[in-house]
């Protein structure tokens, strides 16, 4: 049983890009964040906190609610 989990093969390269596809676009939404910190709904604290923890739907959410118009 040892030796099974021993002989597995390399990890693949998308081992490090996967986690890079949703790591981009929350630190995206997050300078966007800083450099404009007017927004709607919720003050800019808690639209970090949701685009850190809440993945694709909180950036997705930031982006359609969050956003001020008056850019």
């Amino acid at each position: 049983m040892l030796a099974d989990s021993l002989s597995s093969p390399p990890p693949t390269p998308w081992v490090a890009i996967v986690p890079l596809i949703a790591i981009i676009p929350a630190v995206l939404c997050m300078i966007d964040i800083s450099r404009h910190p007017r927004t709607r709904q919720f003050p800019p604290q808690v639209w970090l906190a949701i685009c850190a923890f809440g993945n694709i739907f909180g950036l997705l959410a930031y982006l359609g609610l969050g956003r001020s118009e008056d850019r």
